[in-house]
């Protein structure tokens, strides 16, 4: 999406979020997660610097407690205490960008994140495919980072680094023996990298078919995130986690949407809408659908 497409974009949505706050729709989702009966799982995928702070400063701000993937663990597998107001925050992908704009302000206010990375990528060329629309674009230069700077993030005791396949493959209808390799040689690599055991996986673009639920098991990860919508209970499957998305480059009333998790209920019947009345009348400007992709989380992942 070209910078006039982004900011008609976040004029919309940015419009319908500052309406879903103004309703108190927000507030009340955020009694919801501090009551300490759940946990609010929030995740990025490449955030600007402004964005990711603005997040953090809101969140600290208005009570909630920022637990690790460790502590997540011992509360769906062992039973601890859920902190009031316990968020879990993530990312996916291994963007270069997060040594400025993530990593220093995580390790200042000693945020516990989750990093989740596709080990192919980043031993090999770094190029994230779907940012680059043919073979030749961008030649040359690193979209993720390198093993040696994965390496260096690894050793901060606030993050903890997750597998998201080798190649960024979708395991849905994947054959069995690709997803077995897909998600043991990923553990396997990030291991060897880090020195740590890797517990967690998120599937790529939150697609899964329930076959990688063994391999999963197989291989010892306790947790697997997808990117359904909702809190997690104790009642959640640890192998099909919920995530709410904050995504690229929006304006902060939508992030604040998507941190509580009114931001799909409030935007799909919208979307709905908009797509019904494209199909029967296309207009000839601004397209529907245009604007329910760029709406919705990241496409890409």
């Amino acid at each position: 999406m070209n910078r006039i497409g982004t900011i008609v974009r976040n004029f919309i949505c940015g419009a319908i979020a500052v309406g879903v706050i103004a309703t108190g729709k927000a507030r009340r989702a955020r009694q919801i997660a501090l009551r300490g009966d759940v946990i609010t799982p929030i995740y990025f995928h490449n955030p600007n610097k402004r964005l990711f702070a603005r997040c953090i400063g809101w969140l600290a701000r208005h009570g909630y407690t920022f637990i690790s993937t460790q502590e997540l663990i011992d509360i769906l597998h062992h039973g601890k205490a859920i902190p009031r107001g316990a968020v879990w925050l993530s990312f996916d992908d291994g963007y270069k960008e997060w040594l400025e704009d993530v990593l220093p302000l995580v390790r200042d206010r000693h945020v516990p994140v989750t990093l989740f990375i596709p080990s192919g990528i980043v031993k090999n060329d770094g190029r994230l495919p779907w940012l680059h629309r043919d073979a030749a674009e961008g030649s040359g230069v690193r979209d993720a980072v390198n093993v040696s700077e994965l390496k260096s993030i690894a050793a901060y005791p606030e993050v903890t680094i997750g597998a998201h396949t080798v190649n960024h493959v979708v395991t849905a209808n994947l054959a069995e023996e690709t997803t077995r390799l897909e998600l043991g040689e990923s553990q396997r690599a990030l291991e060897s990298w880090t020195g740590s055991i890797v517990k967690c996986f998120a599937y790529p673009e939150g697609r899964f078919d329930g076959r990688e639920r063994k391999f999963l098991t197989e291989f010892g990860y306790r947790l697997a995130a997808a990117t359904t919508v909702g809190f997690i209970t104790r009642k959640s499957d640890p192998y099909v986690l919920p995530r709410f998305c904050v995504s690229d480059e929006i304006w902060f009333p939508e992030a604040i949407c998507n941190m509580v998790g009114v931001w799909r209920p409030a935007i799909d019947p919208i979307m709905h809408f908009l797509g019904a009345q494209n199909k029967a009348a296309p207009p000839p400007t601004i397209q529907p659908v245009a604007i329910e992709q760029a709406c919705n989380r990241q496409q890409s992942a």
